[in-house]
């Protein structure tokens, strides 16, 4: 059996015979923008060979909508590596200010004040009268048969409860989950809700059709901040669970995949999520990151949930290109006895400014080498 990148990844997803595991390279996009040059190398061998996991979407906006005038920003920049953001939302109860320093360097940011600093202003911001985007999806079909054969293009979505956390950061939101959960709650199932149309226009513009199809997939972030340490496995079941759920399954219905990422602790969670429908479950991040070998994690899963993941992106920026082989293939060699794998570093390959040489090297290797392993134990 040989099959195309786009046939391997969907029959993973969907628990049928593959050729081969599949090996992502996350974060790559045919023709997006280096960060640094010296990634060129690794962008050419990945794009040319690895299974193509790309993005695409359609505006979405949690708060307001498309009524993009509630926001005011002005930018300022106060060094040569910062550049302030300061954004005024106006709601009909008042308005609420966030501030952020945004890297002028491609580093991450900071929110150094965010919109939500007390209870009564989330009840501000749920005041605003919400205007649903409508869903053309034009970019995604295009991008869609720019990828053909060569891989899968993922439809993004946001996150109800990861949405409402980065409105009052980690501490405010710890502390909401006890002193104002009723609240907390509230704003999450609305949000929810707002996504949940959001989803359904999308099914409606034309991804309904093509489930019927081939199929497609959509994906989020966000659960990990559901989540001990943050929250606890009860938070998870009543903020995540509860609210995606019935979201999975209407995208199921209509002949859809779900694709989701989650940092942390996943020992007690991988059976949580195929319970939920979860049908790829990333990163899977071995210990002492995670707390669950890949061979554990398998057997968790139990076929239900294919896995993607087990390399730590500070092994392909650190370890020795000995190393980083082993780590490879123990990891492959697991994925192709269990079934439903894609090797996948546990973060974009992109997402270091200054890459180190030895960083450069190790991409390259794991792109080469990973394929070598695929191929070396293939089913």
């Amino acid at each position: 059996m040989n099959l195309s990148s786009r046939e391997r990844i969907m029959r993973i997803l969907r628990s049928e015979p593959v050729d081969r595991i599949a090996v992502k390279v996350w974060g790559l996009e045919p023709g997006q923008k280096l960060l640094h040059p010296d990634y060129q190398p690794v962008y050419d061998l990945a794009v040319e060979k690895t299974d193509l996991f790309c993005n695409s979407g359609s505006s979405f906006d949690f708060i307001a909508g498309q009524a993009a005038e509630r926001y005011e920003t002005n930018r300022l920049v106060v060094s040569r590596e910062w550049t302030e953001v300061q954004t005024v939302l106006h709601t009909p109860e008042g308005d609420l200010h966030q501030k952020a320093l945004e890297s002028n360097s491609g580093k991450p940011g900071y929110v150094m004040s965010h919109f939500v600093k007390e209870p009564a202003d989330l009840m501000k911001l749920l005041a605003i009268p919400y205007q649903p985007y409508s869903i053309p999806l034009d970019s995604y079909f295009t991008r869609d048969a720019e990828i053909g054969d060569r891989g899968i293009v993922i439809f993004g979505l946001d996150h109800p409860g990861y949405a409402v956390q980065r409105l009052m950061g980690s501490e405010l939101f710890a502390l909401m989950s006890v002193d104002e959960r009723d609240l907390l709650r509230d704003a999450i199932r609305e949000f929810s809700r707002r996504l949940r149309r959001h989803v359904e226009s999308a099914l409606d513009a034309g991804l309904r059709e093509r489930g019927k199809r081939e199929g497609f997939v959509m994906g989020w972030v966000g659960p990990e901040l559901l989540i001990p340490p943050l929250l606890s496995f009860k938070d998870f079941d009543e903020f995540c669970f509860d609210v995606d759920k019935p979201l999975i399954d209407l995208i199921h219905d209509a002949g859809g995949h779900v694709w989701i990422h989650s940092h942390g602790r996943m020992s007690r969670l991988i059976n949580r999520f195929a319970e939920m429908g979860c049908d790829t479950l990333n990163p899977i991040e071995p210990p002492p990151m995670g707390d669950i070998i890949l061979e554990d994690a398998f057997k968790e899963a139990n076929g239900r949930v294919s896995l993607e993941g087990n390399i730590e992106i500070h092994e392909i920026m650190q370890a020795s290109e000995s190393r980083l082989k082993d780590l490879i293939e123990e990891a492959v060699v697991v994925g192709a006895k269990h079934g439903r794998f894609i090797l996948c570093p546990s973060t974009g390959y992109m997402e270091v400014p200054q890459p180190s040489s030895t960083m450069i090297r190790n991409l390259l290797t794991y792109v080469n080498f990973g394929l070598q392993c695929a191929e070396k134990y293939r089913y």
